[in-house]
């Protein structure tokens, strides 16, 4: 089943043509690469995808409803969104990790703190769930705010440049863990500036203004 598509979408950022007339279906499961220089859209088009942006409702599908169609707090539940800089709220991890449940936008089972635990040491990240939030370092709140998501269980997951703070070590830490939601069926879109080793699903890269697969 499609989980989350356009038919003719046409993309633009005020005078400038970033899309044009693109088509792009993803089911569940199913991993989708784009690439591109900088400034070519992939984040405008992930914005899109999730309402984040204005503009294509008509033109974009979530299971099989028009975005016009969806209530935000809806869409929410079923599509999560991952900036490339994300931001810690006032609050220790626990409460960042904790947030989206407690404004429901998930009807996954709020985690407890041993399950939390596990989880941030799959990501090697080897701090106290009361430690404030935003005093980690760029690559830990990386790495914190993808986990957040994973822990809502969304049907489909769009990560904006994810391994972009990370060194090496961690970005292999981060590509498994999005391989093991995938095999879990969760759907993902993910922009990169530049190919990801071993990535293991489609590949497009934005050309003139249109996704084109990449050989």
């Amino acid at each position: 089943m499609e989980l989350i598509g356009c038919r003719g979408l046409t993309l633009q950022r005020g005078e400038v043509l970033l899309l044009e007339a693109t088509d792009l279906s993803i089911k569940t499961g199913e991993r989708v690469l784009l690439t591109g220089p900088s400034g070519c859209g992939k984040s405008t088009l992930l914005r899109h995808l999730c309402m984040l942006e204005p503009g294509g409702e008509e033109k974009i599908s979530v299971k099989g409803k028009l975005l016009a169609d969806w209530a935000p707090a809806q869409l929410r539940r079923c599509v999560a969104y991952l900036p490339q800089t994300p931001v810690m709220l006032e609050g220790s991890v626990r409460d960042n990790l904790c947030l989206a449940f407690s404004l429901r936008v998930s009807c996954a089972p709020l985690p407890g703190d041993k399950a939390m635990r596990e989880e941030l040491e799959s990501l090697d990240l080897n701090i106290s769930l009361d430690t404030d939030a935003r005093n980690l370092s760029p690559g830990q709140k990386a790495r914190v705010a993808l986990l957040q998501r994973l822990l809502l269980k969304p049907e489909v997951l769009l990560c904006d440049e994810p391994i972009a703070a990370l060194d090496e070590q961690n970005a292999a830490l981060v590509a498994r863990l999005l391989e093991r939601a995938s095999l879990e069926g969760m759907a993902q879109v993910v922009v990169s500036h530049q190919p990801l080793e071993g990535f293991q699903g489609r590949h497009y890269r934005f050309v003139s203004n249109r996704l084109e697969p990449a050989a």
